[in-house]
């Protein structure tokens, strides 16, 4: 990660020098230093940055996201000489909202695949870690929770 990252992460992450060094355990001038690539910045501070920015992406307001779902499984697409693999990206609000979608679609048999990105095309939540969030978010429940 190079001092331009850091600070385009921080950014991301709407922090301070002084909110991103308690966050990593550092203080704001060890920031500020990587910042400005007066010292290395380790490659686990690297990593803990892009944990803390996923883990803010999925909270459930975090948002606009894409919905991108296959219309066939996408094992059989390879079986499809010369068709494309049928792809369908729903823009969405925020991740309930996604999630409320997922679970409508979760009723049509053509619904495979489904993952979460974020802008930059970036997936914020696939596969098993994806269905079981959205097991809290079912029509019912997500009609009763408040502000929704």
């Amino acid at each position: 990660m190079t001092g331009l990252e850091l600070k385009e992460w921080r950014r991301a992450m709407d922090f301070t020098q002084q909110q991103a060094g308690a966050e990593l355990g550092v203080t704001r001038a060890t920031i500020q230093n990587w910042e400005y690539e007066i010292t290395p910045i380790p490659v686990t501070v690297g990593l803990a940055c892009r944990q803390l920015l996923r883990r803010k992406k999925r909270r459930p307001d975090f948002g606009p996201v894409t919905l991108v779902y296959s219309i066939i499984p996408l094992s059989n697409a390879s079986n499809l000489a010369g068709e494309p693999a049928a792809l369908t990206c729903k823009r969405c609000v925020n991740n309930i909202d996604a999630f409320r979608r997922i679970n409508e679609l979760s009723e049509d048999s053509a619904f495979f695949n489904p993952m979460i990105l974020d802008d930059l095309g970036s997936a914020i939540w696939s596969g098993y870690e994806l269905t079981k969030q959205c097991e809290g978010f079912g029509s019912a429940s997500v009609q009763t929770r408040p502000g929704l």
